[in-house]
C-alpha cells in the first residue's frame, strides 16, 4: 500500500513518537505540548497576535485564550497592546518563559541529535507543507 494513506500514517506515527519523546522533557517542566507549541512560536521574540498564534500553535481560539490566561498566571507570557493598533493585543514571551524555552529546547536538541532529520528531509517536509497549505480540495 503506497500513496497518500501511507504518507498520512507515516507522518502521524512520526509525530506521535516524537511527541512521546518530548513529553519526558515537558512533563519534567510541568509544560503541556500545547503550551510548548505556544512558547516555541513566541520564542522568535516578535510577539504575536492571538489569531496568528492560534494558527501557528494549532489551537482553536477559545482553547488558546484559556491557555494564554494560564501562561500569564504562570508568568511565562505577557500581553501588550500593539504599537500600531492599540485595540489589538500581542502576546510575548516573558524572561521566565524564555528561560523555560531555553531549558526545554536544549534537552530536545540533545534528544533528537541522532535522528535522521537532515536538511533534505526538512526541506522536503517544508515543500510538502507549502503544497498542502495552498492546495485546493476538490470533492466529487
Amino acid at each position: 500500500m503506497r500513496g497518500s494513506t501511507d504518507l498520512m500514517y507515516l507522518l502521524t506515527r512520526a509525530e506521535r513518537l516524537l511527541a512521546r519523546r518530548l513529553a519526558t522533557f515537558l512533563d519534567a517542566e510541568s509544560c503541556s505540548m500545547d503550551a510548548w507549541r505556544v512558547v516555541t512560536v513566541l520564542a522568535d521574540g516578535r510577539g504575536h497576535f492571538m489569531t496568528e498564534l492560534s494558527d501557528l500553535a494549532f489551537l482553536p481560539p477559545g482553547s488558546l485564550t484559556r491557555l494564554i490566561d494560564h501562561l500569564v498566571e504562570e508568568n511565562l507570557v505577557y500581553r501588550r497592546g500593539d504599537d500600531v493598533d492599540r485595540r489589538r493585543i500581542r502576546v510575548h514571551l516573558s524572561a521566565r518563559g524564555r528561560r523555560l524555552h531555553d531549558r526545554i529546547d536544549a534537552e530536545i536538541r540533545r534528544s533528537v541529535a541522532g535522528l535522521p532529520a537532515d536538511d533534505e528531509l526538512l526541506g522536503r517536509l517544508g515543500t510538502l507543507i507549502a503544497a498542502l497549505d495552498t492546495a485546493e480540495v476538490h470533492i466529487e
